[in-house]
């Protein structure tokens, strides 16, 4: 076989992407002809195409010692340097490429991208205009000029100019994606997908489609761009995730091996799966690959808090909370596993909560667990309420009905007259009114956190809802109510003395957590409520001028599997 004829094979092979071939063969024409500049290019550029951009680089280098023609040299290995992010070497040899071909309008292009990348954006609108003024009608340029000057105005005109050109509208999508206007974004990168075979594009596509819930056209987006790209790892990870099949998810991770998304879902996979001990063995794969993902410390450490592991779990949302430290849900979290290690081992608890207070000394929620686990009274206690029902919010609805939250039939069991101007203290997302809401009653809700009472305005049930501290309210406000509901509220209160004033209301409806029977008055117990004694809240009533007190022993919900014995108060 001649050499032209293997040259010619070997080029067939790199122009169908069989590059262990192509390489095998461009090596044997090397065998024949010597240290050839143009085939150690073309070796260079197989290796490029398997990633490979090192050796890559090896090649183009020993190709520069021969060749009279070095500019496409320079401009493969200018690539390969972008890839490996080197970017100053990168600019110097397209630099090389300039200096040699003056007019080479695609380094120029490429130049900019690299000045984007460092944030240099003078520099590179001066490389994308330089292309331009090469070619005004060159698309990459004008549409990465347009678009690092946030210029859809342009993206636009350029897309209904140039008709049959994909990447304005693929811009243009990409622009509409980032603003959450999936419609929007879908319409254009069909029609990108329709000018152009390009992976990026289908990639868009299927995003659009999974983005609105349409995993049907999504899977299919994504099976044909495994047609043209097998090794898509984004592609492989989303035909796991819809079609739960694992093994899109270890092609992924053994194409990828350090690739983090593939580890994370398919550890999501696993547990999703029930497979959990493999579940939390790629969850710690994907950790070392990403030790600053604060959320997948954060869920791991939820997973190992479920199965009792919580020392495990707050190792690893301690390191989450470093990661980020304004992310209320991981302080409540560590709280709360904090909580259940104190059941099993309070000095450990203790010596944990105090590790984070030393770390957080302003947060209010290391503050709080602190002080209950050495029952000190807190000084922060309406601040702690109101990050904490911040907090809670989104999930309250679905946790009362968990915890077998039994307030509200207890109260319909005793035929408690909910009619006239009702005050909901602490009326968190509106339950209150939902349960015990009568045709002759008008509620008032009052409550510390923004978010409970944007949840309870959705309800319709309430003609007024106010933000403030309960006992601020309720001292300046109570004489206008005929019955005054307040629920759940005094766990959260240091002293009730404080809570109640004289002029009493009509019929306070007041529930409260069982102190044990060594406490005479209150206390702040472990799990960061205070809890008190029925003999103390019935003399504190009577104080305050409440004639008629009828106290009803009840199990008010359930908490780590356990009835947490309480009462409800009647006082009138």
């Amino acid at each position: 076989m001649s050499v032209d004829l293997i040259l010619k094979q070997a080029n067939d092979c790199y122009l169908n992407g069989a590059y262990q071939e192509a390489e095998r063969l461009y090596r044997m024409v090397l065998g024949f002809v010597g240290e050839n500049s143009d085939i150690l290019n073309m070796l260079g550029l197989v290796a490029a195409a398997k990633g490979e951009h090192e050796t890559a680089l090896g090649y183009y280098n020993d190709a520069l010692k021969n060749t009279l023609q070095p500019v496409a040299v320079y401009f493969n290995m200018a690539v390969s340097l972008n890839m490996l992010q080197k970017y100053d070497a990168a600019i110097n040899a397209y630099q090389n490429v300039l200096r040699l071909a003056p007019d080479t309008k695609e380094a120029y292009n490429n130049m900019g991208a690299i000045y984007e990348k460092q944030g240099l954006r003078n520099k590179a609108l001066g490389c994308y205009q330089k292309a331009i003024e090469l070619d005004s009608s060159y698309m990459d340029a004008l549409v990465n000029y347009a678009v690092l000057q946030d210029d859809i105005q342009t993206l636009e005109n350029l897309a209904k100019k140039y008709k049959n050109e994909a990447l304005p509208f693929y811009h243009l999508a990409l622009y509409a994606f980032d603003k959450q206007n999936y419609s929007k974004a879908l319409d254009n990168a069909l029609i990108a997908d329709s000018l152009a075979e390009a992976p990026e594009i289908k990639n868009l596509v299927a995003q659009c489609y999974l983005n609105q819930n349409d995993n049907e056209n999504a899977l299919k987006f994504f099976h044909q761009l495994l047609l043209s790209d097998k090794k898509n790892v984004d592609a492989l990870i989303n035909c796991g995730i819809l079609e739960n099949d694992e093994d899109y998810f270890k092609k992924a991770i053994s194409l990828y091996p350090k690739n983090y998304k593939a580890h994370l879902a398919y550890a999501d996979f696993l547990y999703k799966n029930d497979r959990t001990i493999e579940a939390i063995e790629m969850y710690h794969q994907a950790l070392l690959l990403n030790a600053d993902d604060a959320a997948l410390s954060n869920n791991v450490a939820l997973i190992l808090k479920d199965l009792g592991d919580e020392q495990g779990a707050l190792d690893l949302m301690l390191n989450a909370f470093m990661k980020s430290p304004e992310n209320m849900d991981i302080s409540v979290n560590i709280a709360e596993t904090l909580v259940l290690l104190y059941q099993k081992n309070p000095a450990e608890a203790k010596r944990i909560a105090k590790l984070w207070h030393n770390m957080a000394n302003d947060n209010v929620f290391a503050t709080k667990t602190l002080n209950a686990f050495e029952n000190i009274p807190s000084f922060n206690d309406k601040e702690y309420a109101k990050a904490l029902f911040d907090e809670f919010a989104d999930v309250y609805d679905a946790t009362m009905q968990k915890i077998n939250y039994a307030v509200f039939e207890k109260i319909k069991a005793l035929h408690v007259n909910t009619e006239g101007k009702i005050l909901d203290l602490g009326c968190a997302t509106g339950i209150g009114a939902v349960k015990l809401k009568s045709l002759k009653s008008v509620w008032t809700g009052v409550d510390i956190s923004s978010r409970m009472l944007q949840k309870a305005k959705k309800t319709g049930l309430y003609q007024q809802l106010i933000q403030a501290d309960a006992i601020d309210f309720l001292q300046k406000n109570r004489e206008q109510f005929d019955v005054i509901f307040c629920l759940d509220v005094i766990e959260y209160v240091q002293n009730l003395a404080d809570f109640l004033t004289p002029d009493a209301g009509k019929l306070l409806i007041l529930s409260f957590e069982k102190a044990p029977d060594s406490v005479l008055t209150w206390r702040l117990s472990p799990f960061g409520r205070y809890q008190h004694n029925p003999s103390y809240i019935k003399e504190i009533l009577s104080k305050n001028g409440y004639k008629n007190i009828d106290i009803h022993a009840l199990m008010l919900r359930k908490e780590n599997g356990k009835d947490v014995d309480g009462f409800l108060a009647l006082a009138s």
